[in-house]
Order: C-alpha cells, then structure tokens, then sequence
C-alpha cells in the first residue's frame, strides 16, 4: 500500500519520500507481485545457518573430540592398560565426535536440503538458528561436565534437556514447517532419514533419562557399562550410519556413477525398530547379529560394491575419493564383523573397541571426509573446495591411522606386547588428517563467493537486488560507480533493473557494468583440474 511518502512491503515500511521516481515504482511493482524470479536471499541465509553448524562440527571435531581422544589414547598406551583413562573423559570424547561433530553436520545437513527436497523450502531462519544455540551449548556443556567441571548433577540434566529441545525444534521444522501435506516420502533415502532421526529421538530421551537417574543417585557423570553400550548402538547405528545410508542414496549414487538403489525399505525399517528394542533390552549379541544382517544389506541395496554404470563426478574433488567411500563401506562391514566376533571370544577385550573405532573413524569420518568436501562446498553458496591436496591428506593420514588403530587395539588389550607402541602413533596419524580437514573446510568457508559466469553474462537488464544480494560486496562497488540511492537504503527493490538504477542516480551505465565485470573477474572459479 502507498501513502504519504510510504509503501508497505510485506512486513517492512520502506519511506518512499526521498527516492527517485524509478524506486517508488519499482516497490510498488514488488508490492503487487511483479518480482518474478527465485529470491537469492533464502538461499544465502540457508546457507548461513548451515555454515554455523559446520563451523561448531569442526570446532567439536577438532578439540573436544580428537584431541581428547589423543589424549585418552596417550595415557592408555603409556600405562598399557585400557583403563587407564578416565571413564568420564572417555565418554565426553565419544559425546562430543557423535553429537558435536557428526550431529551438528547432520543437523544442519537436514536442515539446508530436506525442505528444499520436499518443494518447501524455508523462508524464516529464527528457529534454525535457535536449534544450533541450543545443540551447541548443550552440546558443551555436556563435554566440560564430562572433563571434570564442576555441578555435574544439574548440568548433566540440564545438556540433555537442551539437546532434546533442539531436537525437537528440528522435528518442528522438518514436520510442519517444511513438509508437504499431501506427500509422503517415496524414496528410500527419505525413509532412512525418517528412521535416523527417529532412532536419534529414542537416543535423546534414554540420555536424558539415564542423566537424571546419575543427578538423582550417581556418584560420577559416567554412564554404566551396560546403558552406555545401549545408548552408543542407537547413536552409532540407529542414528548417524542410517542416516549416512540416506545420504548415501542421494550423493554416493550420482557422484560415484552407480545404478539407482533397490527401493524397498520395509527391511530397513523393521530392523532398526528391533534393533532398538534389543539394544534397550541389553540384547547385544542379537543386536550385533541384527547389525551384521543390515550392514549386508545395505551395502547390497546400495550398490556400493556394483560396477558404476558411469563415469564417477571428480571435478571440484580429490580424483581418489571415491575408492575412500568404498573403503569407508568396507570399514563399516569390518565393524559389524568385529562387534560379532567380540561378544563369541569376551576375553579378548580388544576386539570390541577395534570394532567402535572401525564404525566411528573409518566409516563416519572416512564417509564424511570423502563426501564432505565434495557437497558442501557447493551447499555454501556455491563456494569451491579449498584444496583437493588438502583433502587427499585428510583421507590418507585418516584411513592410516584407522588401520593402525584399528590392528593394534585388538592386539594390545588382549595380549599386550610392541602393538602399545602403535597405538599413539595411529592417534598422531588421525589427529593429523582431522587438523588437515578442518583446515581445508574452513579455508573453504573463508575464501570469497566465485562467480559461476562469464563477464559476458553481466547485463544492465538484470535486477539490481539480484546483484546486491547474490554477491553483497558489489553494494559498495555500485554505490562508489554512482549509485548513490543505494546507500541511503537497507534493501533495494526487487524489480527494479541496473539500468534504471543507473538513470535514477544519472550515473554512467557503462562505467557500472565495467566496474561489476572487474569485480567478476576477480571471482572467477579456479579453472578445471587447477587447484591447490
């Protein structure tokens, strides 16, 4: 609505009093729905809200995570006792790699495509940003109770509230804010993503449940052995491995070039509702039985181990990363066999930690350190990867390391000997190729946005909102070539082209458009097999 001197856009009053006669009628156009083009600022604030989960991951992947876990791992080997470390040190470590790291990026993950997957994608941020207030602090303060901070028995409880909370906003916004009404999930990577999460809600609730008991009756912010064995299968694999199966289904298959999955899903979902019951119940060799049963499969439904009907996608990537998925996948299968093997022979203690660091490290973090750097660069806007050398480090120092790792826990808790000396070596390996992720991610998210088009594509005829709001540094470049109206507003019209832009503030059209080619120019993508 226009009157004296204002014009309601949607919810914000622009003052139309002092601006050229080509602003007012380009608000008014927008007013009346004339903007007929995808708005690239959702897409930018989208994308904010997942850099800030990825940014927190990285945090809790590198220092509550890792470096504690170096740390346990140092003072085990140098007592040669696999308990030496303290439990709750143990535990805040696992917390903070499953729910710090992998969680904030699944989270923020889901959040980013789900909606747009479904056909609605969102279009207010404040409960996204909530959610990763609430994850992250939670998430916190569970690790620094769990290293020795003191009030353990309010802030044990009070973690896991705030982590439901965020779970629970999460659901709110996958549900009911973004999910068509009239759809229900066809596809099979839908369907585990459904039963992931679902299986994450059972984790948060027997946390919160087992936290309360230890406020009300523990001596110590440790779970028991046995709870905690429950609550790492509903995290491990109910939770993070099937939704890495769903993912799997999506991005595994088109950027390994492999044949559509098998669609049926009705295994999938009646095996991780028993698997959860068995682990509730404390039913842990059926469960890893049941585990074993669902890895097989899942890798047959997958294809992963099939002949690509195509060439595999490796621009943007390091060239290898997709015989890592793979071997990520054989880590996963190797895993599942050890979790068997460790419940037939109990006094070979070795085996069942062997078992969790082939799942942890060498399925989640290999997947993640393949996938990674090939999605989410383009998930912030279109940003490209760093260092492809980066990133082949991150995988060979990790997959190393796991091995070590992996060969000589089995060794060194059961029989002792030289395999103790290895032990620390394997952790300065991971740790190693963790720093080098970390690096790789963050030095993505720091370099400017690349224009993903020629200088030719820059035209007088397009939106000046288009331009402002794609790429916000061209704000200051515009408005020093002339376009003085734009710095008098907080948001510019969204019909309103550069060439009337240019006539309104009677600047020179060919200056600006030359002044935008040189700062494209400097934005140009790296070119093809180029990188650092």
């Amino acid at each position: 609505m226009y009157f004296c001197g204002e014009l309601m856009m949607g919810r914000t009053i622009v003052d139309t009093g002092r601006l050229p006669e080509q602003w007012i009628r380009a608000y008014q156009r927008d007013a009346e729905g004339q903007a007929d083009y995808a708005d690239p600022a959702w897409e930018r604030k989208a994308a904010r809200a997942l850099a800030a989960f990825i940014l927190s991951g990285l945090f809790f992947l590198a220092l509550p995570g890792t470096f504690l876990g170096v740390w346990n791992l140092v003072i085990i080997s140098s007592h040669r006792s696999h308990t030496a470390a303290s439990t709750a040190w143990i535990q805040a470590h696992g917390h903070a790699q499953m729910f710090g790291w992998v969680g904030s990026f699944i989270l923020g993950i889901s959040l980013y495509i789900l909606p747009k997957f479904r056909g609605r994608p969102l279009r207010t941020f404040a409960l996204v940003w909530s959610i990763w207030g609430l994850w992250t602090a939670s998430v916190a303060l569970r690790w620094w109770i769990g290293i020795g901070g003191r009030g353990w028995r309010f802030g044990l409880p009070a973690s896991a509230i705030l982590e439901l909370a965020a779970y629970l906003l999460t659901q709110w916004v996958l549900v009911f804010k973004s999910a068509a009404k009239t759809k229900k999930p066809q596809d099979l990577g839908s369907w585990l993503g459904i039963g992931g999460l679902s299986s994450l809600g059972a984790a948060l609730l027997l946390n919160l449940g087992l936290c309360v008991w230890l406020a009300l009756k523990g001596r110590s912010p440790v779970f028991p052995p046995e709870w905690d064995r429950s609550f790492l299968i509903l995290v491990v694999w109910g939770f993070v491995v099937v939704v890495a199966w769903g993912f799997s289904t999506r991005f595994v298959t088109i950027f390994l070039g492999l044949e559509p999955p098998h669609r049926s899903a009705r295994p999938f979902a009646a095996g991780i509702a028993t698997l959860m019951v068995l682990a509730s119940v404390h039913q842990f060799f059926f469960a890893d039985l049941l585990i074993l049963a669902l890895t097989a499969y899942a890798v047959w439904a997958l294809r992963i181990f099939h002949k690509p009907a195509r060439p595999a996608k490796l621009a943007g990537a390091y060239r290898h990363y997709p015989a890592f998925i793979r071997l990520a996948y054989a880590w996963l299968i190797a895993g599942a066999l050890l979790g068997v093997a460790a419940d037939l022979v109990p006094h070979a203690t070795g085996l069942g930690g062997a078992s969790r660091h082939a799942v942890t490290v060498g399925f989640i973090a290999t997947f993640i350190f393949a996938i990674g750097p090939r999605i989410l660069p383009s998930f912030l806007n279109g940003r490209e990867l760093y260092s492809n050398r980066w990133m082949a480090a991150s995988l060979w120092l990790l997959s190393v390391g796991c091995f070590l790792r992996v060969s000589s826990e089995a060794v060194a808790y059961s029989l002792g000997g030289n395999a103790w000396t290895l032990l620390p070596i394997s952790a300065y390996l991971e740790f190693a190729g963790v720093i080098a992720f970390v690096i790789n991610m963050a030095a993505t998210l720091a370099q400017p946005l690349p224009a993903w088009f020629a200088a030719q594509g820059i035209s007088a005829q397009l939106p000046l909102y288009w331009y402002v709001t794609s790429f916000p540094k061209t704000r200051s470049v515009l408005i020093e070539a002339g376009l003085k109206t734009l710095s008098k507003t907080k948001k510019a019209p969204r019909s309103l082209s550069l060439a009337e832009a240019a006539a309104a503030d009677h600047a020179d059209l060919n200056h600006l458009v030359a002044e935008l080619n040189a700062f494209f120019r400097r934005r140009q993508p790296r070119r093809v097999g180029r990188n650092r």
